[in-house]
């Protein structure tokens, strides 16, 4: 199944992979095809090092 994730919403997964839709994120490899914009690359690169900080990966 292939899903659009919004930019706000993948950020919400990364910093609680422990709320319903972070574990539905992080762990549906294989199940679920995930698709966004070049936006959410750049947002993550962009506050790359913050979110290394607050979630360590």
């Amino acid at each position: 199944m292939k899903i659009v994730v919004d930019t706000n919403i993948a950020f919400s997964a990364i910093l609680n992979t422990e709320s319903k839709i972070g574990d539905l994120l992080m762990n549906s490899e294989g199940l679920l095809e995930f698709n966004t914009c070049q936006y959410l690359r750049l947002e993550i690169h962009k506050h790359r090092e913050r979110l290394l900080w607050r979630k360590p990966l």
